[in-house]
């Protein structure tokens, strides 16, 4: 018996070759629209994801660098971990997909602009500008 479009097998029917283009093509747009990223402009602080929201205040910029950086040397348990962005307000936590756009601010209070993946909770930062103690923008 040969399979052809319309056949059906079981309670399945089979797709025509055409047919089954059209699905994988709409299929790819689905994951594309997905995948889509957002420009932002918001306000937070810079830290590592295993402290994340516990740095927002000042004084935590040499914990955020020993943890971003690591010690495997000094304890087998303490690895580098990646650097987060953790928004003001309702704190949402986004892993920094280039973390060297914010090297130097480490433990910081900075405005960034950049795109954000809402998807995978990412962020890559385009600019930076820290906030002073009055949280004026310099």
């Amino acid at each position: 018996m040969a399979l052809t479009s319309g056949t059906q097998l079981g309670r399945y029917e089979i797709l025509s070759p055409i047919e089954l283009r059209i699905m994988l093509v709409l299929l790819a747009g689905v994951v594309v629209a997905k995948a889509e990223k957002k420009d932002v402009c918001v306000t937070g602080w810079v830290s590592d994801e295993s402290c994340g929201a516990e740095h927002r205040k000042a004084g935590g910029e040499d914990c955020v660098k020993k943890c971003i950086k690591g010690a495997p040397h000094l304890n087998p348990e303490w690895t580098a971990q990646r650097m987060v962005f953790v928004t003001d307000g309702e704190p949402a936590l986004w892993v920094v997909e280039n973390p060297e756009a914010l090297e130097g601010y480490e433990g910081k209070h900075v405005r960034i602009s950049g795109q954000l993946d809402s998807d995978n909770l990412t962020v890559r930062v385009s600019k930076t500008t820290p906030i002073d103690k009055e949280n004026q923008v310099r």
